[in-house]
């Protein structure tokens, strides 16, 4: 039986209304930047999930989620926040549920906040449950689960029961957002004037200005040249975000250790949280290691380059059928994303071509890189940064993550069908396609000293390319050429992404 005590805990603002915020380790400690997330719109008679992989924040979003019910009027014991990782069995949360929801029957709505859900095996069952009974028709139930993989397949398993349309990712920031979000504290910690405002300048026009690929051509280049005049400043904030990605923890650690402590480092415990949770979701999934090992190695030996599963499968010596099943492990689970190339001829994804698999965010790939070589998570990003060969791929890589945020939704438009590579027998390679609306966008990312657009190796069913470089910039007819941070500093993520 849960514990009235334990429940009294996870809740403080029970007892200290909206205040709980300053003693909340995580409200509290999110420092020196507080990463905000987009805010759903919560109707009562619904359930929301946010799936996501660990360290970006789901814990401290529902916290913040109660801080602000709270401070738009609503008491704060109509809010019940439960983590899962302290109930030992459905029984417990079933328990506790209906001690809240005995002391809240004269309210008009009441607010579900459940963290760690996939800590509970079955978990689905109590929520069917909760639907069934009538009782969330007049609640808001949120979920969030690290263990990403068991959410989605037990979310499944909830139709009709106020979920459709209700799931959203939470993914590491993207890089617009990092750059509108941490401008007002680095430029606080800038001492030259010069650059101090030329951020506080880039963050007022990148608030006013940003791409949707749909849009028309015209308006999508007019917007990148809007942006140029902030090329500077845009790529001093790339280099930070390519070494912490967009984790807030990561984040907010490397920017303490390079303005506050002028140690320009991670440590390497940050590295190994990470690392920690991933082996934990393998040994709860009763997945191998050694094997896990063997695939994300092979992944990174071949970062970049085209690849059949079948091929991956004979040289890491497995089957075809375990390989797959790891990778979509890993794919479910947030960590890489595996992109398709495209038939024009059968306008579909050639699901038994060659593949490219990319990891989700820079931190995850200097972590993931850190675990399989044994070295210090900072040497590796030491030795990316030197490497404009490595440097190119971690790009490339991010690029892609970018354009498949820039436009997916849950269920409805996953990444296989909007966002792919492309190859042809002539020898003709494009990194990415893009539909969108309708027209195809053709993007090859080339992050080095110099580029042409003449690079480009263009095909009939596409009309316009982006040819997107370290520095170089040329706006053309049919292919521009666009500075990677200045695009990406534009791109908005999708909806569905919070």
């Amino acid at each position: 039986m849960a514990k009235i005590a334990e429940l009294v805990r996870q809740n403080p603002w029970w007892n200290h209304s909206a205040n709980f915020a300053q003693y909340d380790p995580h409200l509290s400690k999110a420092k020196p930047l507080f990463f905000r997330r987009k805010e759903p719109h919560f109707e009562t008679g619904n359930i929301y999930i946010l799936r996501g992989p660990r360290q970006v924040g789901k814990t401290t979003y529902l916290k913040e989620t109660a801080k602000r019910l709270i401070e738009k009027g609503v008491s704060p014991r109509h809010i019940l926040y439960l983590s899962l990782d302290f109930f030992t069995s459905r029984r417990e949360l079933r328990n506790a549920a209906n001690f809240f929801l005995d002391s809240t029957r004269d309210a008009d709505a009441i607010y579900i906040l459940l963290d760690e859900i996939t800590a509970l095996e079955d978990w689905n069952l109590e929520l069917k449950y909760l639907a069934d009974q009538g009782i969330t028709s007049k609640s808001v139930v949120i979920a969030t689960g690290s263990s990403a993989a068991k959410l989605k397949e037990k979310g499944e398993l909830l139709p009709g029961r106020g979920l459709e349309g209700n799931e959203y990712y939470m993914k590491p920031l993207s890089f617009r957002e990092f750059v509108r979000q941490s401008i007002p504290i680095i430029s606080g910690y800038i001492s030259t004037g010069e650059l101090r405002e030329a951020l506080v300048n880039l963050k007022t026009s990148i608030d006013e200005c940003s791409i949707d690929l749909d849009s028309e051509i015209k308006e999508v280049k007019g917007k990148i040249l809007r942006m140029m005049p902030c090329k500077k400043e845009l790529q001093y904030l790339f280099g930070l975000y390519l070494i912490s990605g967009g984790s807030p923890g990561v984040i907010n650690h490397y920017l303490i250790n390079k303005y506050e402590k002028h140690k320009e480092m991670i440590e390497p415990a940050i590295a190994e949280i990470f690392i920690r949770d991933v082996l934990g979701d393998l040994a709860r999934l009763q997945k191998q290691e050694n094997l896990a090992r063997e695939i994300l190695k092979a992944v990174l030996d071949r970062y970049g380059s085209r690849y059949s599963f079948t091929g991956l499968s004979k040289a890491i010596e497995r089957t075809h059928v375990t390989t797959i099943d790891y990778l979509e492990f890993l794919e479910d689970s947030f960590i890489l994303a595996v992109f398709y190339a495209y038939d024009f001829s059968k306008k579909d994804a050639k699901l038994k071509g060659d593949k490219k698999a990319y990891f989700s965010d820079p931190f995850i790939y200097h972590a993931i890189k850190s675990y399989l070589s044994g070295r210090a998570v900072w040497e590796v990003i030491t030795e990316t940064s030197w490497s404009e060969e490595i440097q190119s791929k971690l790009v490339e890589g991010l690029v892609m993550q970018h354009l498949l945020m820039h436009k997916e939704m849950p269920y409805l438009k996953k990444g296989n069908t909007f966002l792919w590579l492309y190859y042809d027998k002539s020898g003709k390679e494009i990194d990415a396609i893009l539909k969108a609306d309708k027209k195809y966008w053709g993007i090859e990312v080339k992050y080095q000293a110099q580029v042409d657009a003449r690079d480009v190796q263009q095909i009939a069913p596409v009309k316009h390319y982006l040819l997107l470089s370290k520095d170089d910039v040329e706006i053309g007819d049919s292919v521009s050429v666009v500075p990677v941070d200045v695009f990406l500093s534009l791109l908005e993520i999708s909806e569905r992404n919070v």
